[in-house]
């Protein structure tokens, strides 16, 4: 592992108020929680504050380790009027200057986030050497090369400047009132004491990461046949209706004790799987929250990296990988027809279901 730094020394004892710039993907800022974590608790009278999209707020929600979250519209703006970007944007950055950080950390690493961390103008600006964007910086850290948990690359950032990690542990709350939603939805398709819930999701942010519906319904099927005192959710988010209701109309066994989870937003989704006793689920922003929650996990991985993406070393969050020899290729298309995730048997992905379930009682 490399941690080397170009840096002048960083007085930690000086920073009192400290900027994360990582604004896209549910997934990614659920991620970057330790990294919240361990800098609030080096610097615990200071302030830490982050960028997001609006997409990313409710992930932050309750986070007792972060300030403020700085809203990047850039969605909005991308559709607004010439002179209405021209006014928020110049308000956006002089927003940031205003707040005089001491240090800003970029963990997204394009041109984008590495000119806004130079234009913060704090004292310390860190991040990694990439490209030509390391002149931006002030403290670069030379990026690790093999493949681990993503958590470690930003903590690489940290170490940096002498601040410990503190765990790969993710966060994600949720409050009383998903809770009583969470409760409603399992009252209502009438869950027992004794029974088991299992939650499949078929949804994926690229097509190659997402093994196909049919699939999804052959282990749904298998489940209802094989195991007793189930009940099977089904989950979905904005877009993936249908998607859930292709699994469930596939399937070929008794689906009365198999639903599709209630429309929900983020906290209310993360109720419903505190309540699954195991989550079958494709690489994306689900299951890092599996795993932010301790919900045991089970994650269907084609052309992604497992190492990348499922806790290290952590027995409650498994995963089935292909054995491909083009997989991992991080690719968001495929000239083979999507091999590595068709190739995947079902069966073995009940064997390892049912072999989590077992560990996890």
């Amino acid at each position: 592992m490399s941690n080397k730094a170009d840096a002048f020394k960083v007085d930690i004892s000086g920073i009192k108020r400290a900027l994360i710039i990582r604004h896209r993907a549910i997934g990614d800022i659920i991620l970057v929680t330790p990294f919240i974590r361990a800098l609030k608790k080096a610097i615990p009278g200071a302030e830490v504050d982050m960028v997001i999209e609006p997409m990313g707020i409710e992930v932050l929600q309750g986070n007792p380790y972060l300030n403020r979250a700085i809203i990047l519209e850039r969605n909005r703006l991308k559709k607004a009027p010439l002179f209405v970007r021209i006014k928020d944007t110049f308000r956006f950055y002089k927003d940031l200057m205003d707040r005089k950080y001491t240090i800003v950390f970029d963990l997204w690493g394009n041109l984008r986030t590495a000119l806004m961390c130079f234009l913060t103008g704090a004292k310390y600006r860190v991040g990694f050497n990439f490209r030509g964007r390391k002149y931006f910086y002030n403290t670069v850290v030379e990026p690790d090369v093999p493949p681990k948990y993503n958590v470690f690359y930003h903590m690489d950032l940290l170490k940096a400047i002498g601040i410990k990690d503190d765990g790969g542990k993710t966060d994600f709350y949720v409050g009383d009132e998903d809770l009583k939603f969470a409760d409603d939805f399992y009252g209502k398709i009438g869950r027992l004491p004794k029974d088991t819930v299992i939650g499949l999701n078929g949804a994926g942010s690229w097509i190659t990461k997402r093994w196909p519906e049919y699939k999804f319904a052959l282990l749904a099927d298998s489940i209802v046949r094989s195991l007793k005192n189930i009940k099977v959710v089904i989950i979905w988010g904005p877009g993936e209706k249908a998607m859930a209701e292709k699994i469930y109309s596939q399937m070929k066994e008794d689906k009365k004790d198999v639903f599709l989870a209630p429309d929900t937003n983020l906290k209310q989704l993360g109720a419903i799987m505190l309540g699954m006793h195991v989550f079958v689920s494709n690489d994306g922003a689900p299951n890092h929250m599996a795993a932010a929650l301790d919900v045991p996990s089970l994650t269907v991985f084609g052309p992604t990296n497992y190492r990348s993406w499922v806790p290290a070393g952590n027995s409650r969050h498994m995963e089935v990988h292909s054995s491909l020899k083009c997989a991992p290729c991080d690719a968001m298309e495929c000239p083979t027809d999507i091999e590595c995730m068709n190739g995947i048997d079902p069966g073995l992905v009940f064997d390892r279901m049912t072999e989590l379930l077992n560990d996890t009682k």
